[in-house]
């Protein structure tokens, strides 16, 4: 008999707890991470440099660990396993991360555990999605996942990051602690041996770093050139936002005079408008053309950027304003970006795209928060929104020329008709 297709809402929220904590956990170490390396690094390129590392951190080892996961079998299934080994040592080695910083190497080596420790059940925790739901049903199913996430990152800034003022261990010890709320629930929802697992599950969204280069060396053909400035577009786009939500904290705490829980509660106006407006980015992307969407997103976003960047000292309810309106930006370039990207190859092509979009923004990842952090050093924190600004409006303008070579035309053509 085959397996009963109906989309488990309640199951995919349980299983979405985990995403909720995990963005939370992200949230929480994107704001407070650089502060506590703050007290014994000065250059803003070496903080930006150390938190990329997780990115670097995610292409090597998630797709390793998603392929292991799908070779696992016993009576907790091939999933949880990772999860009930790596999200205890994740929480733990996370909340000890204030409690660590009395050395430089002491706060490195445990954020290194860390690292690893999430790395381990990152890529299973993804897997439970498709394991648990049709083929047919995943673009549904990934939003209740994504929403959960989205939700995590509101959770992070707007409720946990104040608890900062009050004692820096306080966030880490929340997040933690949400963590492993979180697995329980996940626990209780996901089955066991769900009906769809598969292989290759998470290299699907994660493939593995030599596939990944092997595709970069196609897209340098002639054939892929429209797609080639889509993924350099986004490359810049990303480059924009990673560099603001990594080095933030460190431009509002060091130069513009808020404490590091309000600094938290600003990135979370930007989370929170991000989540208001991603239905409306999703419409607006069928309605006006992915491309065109992103383009005005990546735009809405830089100018937000550069209105903060004229904000007075700890004028907080202007900026308040421009981090509202820097989340309605991303949204408009981060929901239409994947199903334009995938839908560059036609369903044979799905995979391939998927990797280089994963490639890109992950790269974008890793780069921005030095090359950004060496300006800051060069000309002041508050080159952080120039060059983050600066960035985006290069993305859009290379989106423009991968429109010019033939990107998103049939689907406005579609729009059109």
């Amino acid at each position: 008999m085959a397996p009963h297709r109906s989309l488990p809402v309640a199951r995919l929220i349980g299983i979405g707890a985990g995403g909720l904590a995990l963005a939370a956990i992200w949230g929480t170490y994107n704001v407070f991470m650089p502060l506590l390396l703050g007290d014994f690094v000065e250059s803003r390129a070496l903080r930006g440099a150390i938190m990329g590392l997780d990115n670097v951190v995610a292409i090597l080892l998630i797709p390793v660990v998603g392929a292991w996961s799908d070779r696992v079998e016993g009576r907790w299934g091939r999933r949880l396993p990772f999860l009930l080994a790596g999200v205890p040592l994740a929480a733990l080695s996370f909340a000890g991360l204030p409690w660590a910083a009395t050395a430089l190497w002491t706060l490195l080596a445990l954020d290194v555990v860390f690292l690893l420790s999430i790395t381990l059940y990152r890529a299973p925790l993804v897997a439970l999605l498709p394991d648990h739901v049709a083929p047919e049903d995943r673009a549904a199913g990934n939003g209740i996942i994504t929403l959960m996430g989205a939700l995590g990152g509101v959770v992070a800034l707007v409720v946990i990051a104040p608890t900062f003022d009050a004692a820096r261990w306080w966030p880490f010890a929340a997040a933690s602690l949400l963590a492993l709320a979180s697995l329980v629930v996940v626990v209780l929802s996901a089955r066991r041996h769900p009906a769809f697992v598969r292989h290759g599950a998470v290299q699907d969204d994660a493939p593995v770093l030599r596939g990944l280069l092997r595709d970069l060396r196609e897209l340098a053909g002639a054939a892929h050139r429209g797609p080639a400035w889509l993924l350099l577009g986004l490359f810049f786009c990303f480059f924009g936002f990673a560099a603001v939500e990594a080095q933030f904290s460190v431009l509002a705490t060091e130069t513009l005079g808020f404490t590091g829980g309000q600094a938290g509660r600003l990135l979370g106006t930007a989370s929170a408008a991000f989540v208001l407006l991603a239905l409306p980015a999703g419409f607006a992307g069928r309605r006006f053309g992915e491309l065109r969407t992103m383009r005005g997103g990546a735009l809405l976003l830089a100018l937000a950027l550069l209105l903060a960047a004229a904000v007075p000292v700890a004028a907080s309810s202007v900026l308040i304003a421009c981090m509202a309106l820097a989340g309605a930006g991303w949204a408009f370039v981060l929901v239409p970006a994947y199903p334009l990207v995938a839908d560059q190859g036609g369903r044979d092509r799905v995979g391939f795209y998927t990797g280089l979009y994963y490639l890109f923004g992950s790269g974008a990842a890793i780069v921005a928060p030095g090359a950004t952090g060496a300006l800051m050093d060069a000309l002041g924190n508050r080159a952080l929104f120039g060059a983050a600004a600066a960035a985006l409006v290069v993305g859009a303008a290379v989106l423009t020329v991968a429109g010019r070579h033939g990107v998103g035309a049939g689907r406005q053509a579609a729009v059109r008709a």
